[in-house]
């Protein structure tokens, strides 16, 4: 269905809002992957989109990074691979990093407990909503 070819950058900022906006890992993030690739871009349509779910879960390794991988090497190749991998990750280290540096110093602060418990039930509404999407065009 890609019938208008996205530039590489493209790709990367897309995949960049998606690991940038959700928390949770894969499944939260299939919303969003899903509202970009084929509602706003209309690069995928709903059965090829469930398709590459499909192919994401199965294979080993990261949901999020093996759609962008199916998705990046169907639209550009190779290049759109490491654009879209790029660009899913490159969220995930940058906060990795700066919590390794400062979390030990912080993590007994009710501000900061407070946040984690506020993000664990977003995280689970948000991968149910995402199943409830998801079943919606399963037959």
């Amino acid at each position: 269905m890609n019938a208008n070819k996205p530039q590489l950058g493209t790709l990367f900022l897309t995949y960049l809002k998606i690991g940038t906006f959700t928390i949770g890992g894969g499944y939260a993030m299939l919303a969003l992957v899903q509202r970009e690739v084929v509602d706003k871009y209309h690069w995928l349509d709903e059965k090829e989109f469930l398709n590459m779910m499909a192919l994401a879960q199965a294979a080993p390794g990261l949901i999020a990074v093996n759609s962008a991988i199916f998705l990046g090497h169907r639209l550009c190749g190779w290049r759109g691979v490491a654009a879209c991998v790029a660009g899913a990750v490159l969220p995930s280290v940058v906060v990795i990093l700066l919590i390794a540096m400062f979390f030990s110093q912080y993590k007994s602060l009710p501000a900061v407990e407070a946040v984690f418990k506020f993000i664990r039930p977003a995280v689970v509404a948000l991968i149910a909503a995402t199943v409830v999407r998801l079943a919606k065009h399963i037959r």
